[in-house]
């Protein structure tokens, strides 16, 4: 089995000229913000310290493995946000692996007294390597020896720059956000011939539904619906979940796919998954669990995905809770601080211009 995949996975590498790389996934995408957007780079009242570990399809031996690290921190004396962003993902049994760092900037601007619009910018410099010791070829295996498709492969690893940008804008019950990725759609190949990243688009947003929030009673409850579509080349996905939180549990479910709608003309409909999420908040710190219930044709024997959170905050200086800054609206699992209500803020925050 082990060089079935291998033969499979070979043939996907040489197929430059229909095969586009496809960036990692992260079923807590609000629990990862800078990877989704460089717009939320400064998005609490401090520092801020973020580790994720995705392990997708562990019944497929050497499936993909992926993990994260940001830290991120808003600068009140000039308004702006910067994070820095490390990733690394590992796919196949010949070690394909994704490595990206990245730096960001993001910048408030007040509209008036409802909206506020971040932008954002990232620099990153990445690199993708394999271990050709590890591949065996079809010709090989079906030979019995040497096989012409190594005089194809030219190195072991490619480095690369790129940038990205993105514009986030919200109220206190609604937000809206755009991530563009790959923007200078850099060359990695393992080959002679080119092969261009493709630009990816990134789609997020939500509504509050519901918040409750008193000191006297002790009580810090809010219900909100979110949604992410990402879209590279003819590939689009969506997610579309509601979060409940009752401090310090959150609870959330989501669903992963475009239903009734073909996205590669095929007759079939994209279903990937059904996610569940338990996170808990102590003090500065919020641990998050999730699980991709499969419902694609992969079925039970992929048996889905895991993936951890962990966030930290610290010198928080809550300008939120003085009403000087509004919270970003979004799920608790982004945002720990995020339950300020809009009459708070309304009429003390500052304006940019």
């Amino acid at each position: 089995m082990t060089a079935i995949r291998n033969i499979i996975f070979v043939v996907l590498v040489l197929s430059c000229t229909v095969m586009e790389a496809q960036d990692p996934h992260f079923s807590q995408f609000y629990a990862n913000p800078l990877y989704m957007s460089p717009s939320l780079a400064g998005s609490t009242d401090g520092g801020r310290l973020v580790a994720n570990y995705r392990n997708q399809w562990p019944g497929v031996q050497t499936a993909y493995e992926t993990y994260s690290v940001s830290f991120d921190n808003f600068f009140h004396s000039i308004n702006s946000g910067i994070g820095f962003l490390l990733y690394q993902d590992v796919a196949g049994s010949a070690g394909l692996t994704s490595n990206l760092l990245g730096f960001q900037y993001s910048y408030n601007l007040m509209l008036n007294d409802e909206w506020q619009v971040i932008p954002g910018l990232q620099f990153s410099y990445g690199s993708k390597s394999i271990n050709f010791s590890k591949l065996n070829f079809g010709d090989e295996m079906i030979g019995g020896g040497g096989s012409g498709s190594w005089q194809r492969l030219n190195n072991e690893k490619t480095n690369y720059i790129d940038f990205a940008s993105s514009v986030f804008l919200y109220s206190s019950k609604y937000w809206f956000g755009l991530t563009l990725d790959h923007m200078a759609q850099p060359n990695y190949t393992f080959l002679n011939e080119e092969m261009k990243m493709a630009l990816k688009y990134v789609f997020f947003g939500g509504m509050n539904i519901w918040t409750e929030k008193s000191r006297m009673k002790g009580v810090n409850r809010s219900f909100s619906l979110s949604y992410r579509i990402q879209k590279q080349l003819k590939n689009t996905q969506s997610d579309l979940g509601v979060y409940w939180h009752n401090d310090p549990l959150e609870i959330g479910v989501w669903y992963r796919g475009v239903p009734f709608i073909s996205t590669d003309g095929a007759s079939n409909v994209n279903q990937d998954a059904i996610v569940a999420l338990l996170s808990y908040n102590y003090g500065p710190f919020r641990v998050g669990y999730s699980y991709d219930v499969s419902i694609s044709g992969l079925g039970w024997n992929a048996q889905g995905a895991h993936e951890l959170s962990l966030i930290f905050e610290f010198n928080q200086r809550n300008l939120r809770l003085n009403g000087k800054r509004p919270a970003l609206p979004c799920s608790e699992s982004a945002n720990p601080l995020s339950s300020t209500s809009r009459s708070k803020y309304k009429k003390k925050r500052r304006r940019i211009f």
